[in-house]
């Protein structure tokens, strides 16, 4: 017999081959392994003897013993091969009945184990049962409780109901009748009312015809169209127009280049107010120059001799014909950003965008304000005393001036040394008394002669 310890690879597979386990791995592996499958089995491993090799040794040692020995015979081996097959069967025969006997106490300890889980089984259900039966007696009361306060309830709100009911319906009663007599009195005022329009329709003057109207604007290309367009809306709501009334009015106001734009309409639709106007749009509109209006938009900075309000008035403008379908404050930030990147005076675009406003309208007067005071803030020039003759002198000054600084022009084609024609002073062979020489006069001369202005 050999201890637990004591078993060899081969003994550990044997052992975990009956078993029906899984005999790979080490020595170590093998051990746990069976280990726990004996500890589940209920069987102390260390106290367990197993089937061990001592009885091969043994024979072995013998058979080494008698093959060593000369003198030995057979009947002695045979003798002692008996010997050692009865200690062997006597040890297997011992081994099986006491695995018998574990065995039997296993199956005995597990068949009271078996027992004693139906017991407890058995008294869980029971407990179950129990409970089950005391929340079916518990769910029962509290339904019929509730069933008795929800009728309860329903019983006062109806109740309730109709008592409202029937406070409502008196008062809807009491109101038909306050109606119905308001009714009778409203239909005696109307009778005494027609009988009043018809008095007045009899005896009271004419209703007159000369109806004050607004005279339609007249339109050339030389305005906005979206200005005309505007004007024409608002004089044809005042006036009350229909379509026919639009068209007409439409077709008197195009004037010059804008009346050719009829030629191209047909006859078809020429009635239709929508296509009279989208034909004018589409000819003098300005939804194709968006991009124009956007880039001078850009580029649009204040002139040189422009005021701030004119400047401001020409950004106005062309931020909306840039951004016509553009949201209003979009539009707003547009106009302010533009204004105050084109102001000219350093100082001024400085002080509006160190404190910005949310409106173009406080944006402008911002700056203006601001110009107004870098104006106030500038040192007054210093202007030099400068004391000036007598009139009368400086102008007889300025005449002799003029007289001796005046160059002789010749026009008339005489020379100024003898009077003569035909050739110039320059080439002139006459001596001639400079006191005696023949001057031109005006008459001769034909023209006035030129003169240069003193700086």
């Amino acid at each position: 017999m050999v201890k637990f310890g004591e078993l060899r690879i081969q003994q550990l597979k044997k052992e975990l081959e009956e078993r029906k386990l899984p005999i790979s791995g080490q020595k170590a592996d093998l051990q746990a392994r069976l280990r726990e499958a004996m500890e589940a089995d209920g069987i102390n491993v260390d106290e367990f003897e197993f089937d061990g090799p001592e009885t091969s040794t043994k024979v072995e040692e013998k058979v080494e013993e008698q093959r060593t020995s000369s003198s030995g015979d057979m009947n002695m081996l045979l003798v002692a091969f008996k010997q050692i097959i009865a200690e062997n069967i006597s040890q297997i025969t011992e081994n099986a009945v006491q695995t018998e006997n574990r065995l039997a106490q296993q199956i005995a300890e597990n068949a009271k184990n078996a027992v004693q889980a139906e017991n407890r089984l058995a008294q869980q259900i029971t407990q179950i049962a129990e409970n089950t039966s005391q929340l079916e007696s518990r769910l029962t009361q509290q339904i019929t409780e509730n069933n008795t306060q929800l009728e309860k309830r329903l019983v006062q709100q109806i109740t309730e109901n109709n008592t409202q009911v029937q406070e409502k319906f008196s008062k809807f009663e009491d109101e038909l009748s306050t109606i119905k007599n308001d009714e009778e009195n409203l239909r005696s005022e109307f009778l005494q009312l027609n009988n009043r329009v018809r008095e007045l329709q009899l005896h009271g003057p004419a209703p007159s015809t000369n109806n004050q109207r607004l005279k339609a604007p007249t339109f050339d290309g030389s305005i906005p169209f979206q200005i005309f367009k505007l004007q024409f809306e608002k004089t044809a709501m005042a006036n009350n127009w229909n379509a026919a009334d639009k068209v007409a009015s439409l077709f008197v106001s195009l004037k010059g280049p804008a009346a050719e734009i009829l030629q191209t309409i047909p006859d078809c639709e020429r009635d239709n107010y929508e296509a009279l106007m989208s034909a004018i749009e589409r000819r003098y509109g300005s939804e194709h120059r968006k991009q124009i209006y956007q880039i001078e938009l850009q580029n649009r900075g204040q002139k040189m001799n422009e005021s701030l309000q004119e400047f401001a008035t020409e950004i106005e403008r062309l931020a909306h014909l840039a951004n016509a379908d553009a949201p209003v404050d979009y539009i707003e930030r547009v106009k302010i950003q533009c204004f105050i990147n084109g102001i000219r005076d350093v100082d001024t675009k400085r002080a509006t965008y160190a404190m910005p406003k949310r409106t173009f309208a406080e944006t402008v007067s911002h700056a203006l304000t601001q110009e107004t005071a870098s104006l106030l803030s500038k040192p007054a020039p210093k202007v030099q005393r400068v004391e000036m003759e007598q009139p009368a002198l400086m102008e007889e000054i300025l005449k002799t001036l003029k007289t001796i600084a005046a160059p002789r022009v010749n026009t008339t084609g005489r020379c100024f040394n003898c009077g003569k024609a035909g050739h110039f002073a320059r080439n002139c062979n006459i001596k001639v008394n400079p006191s005696k020489r023949k001057q031109p006069t005006d008459n001769e001369d034909g023209a006035s002669t030129s003169h240069k202005s003193l700086n």
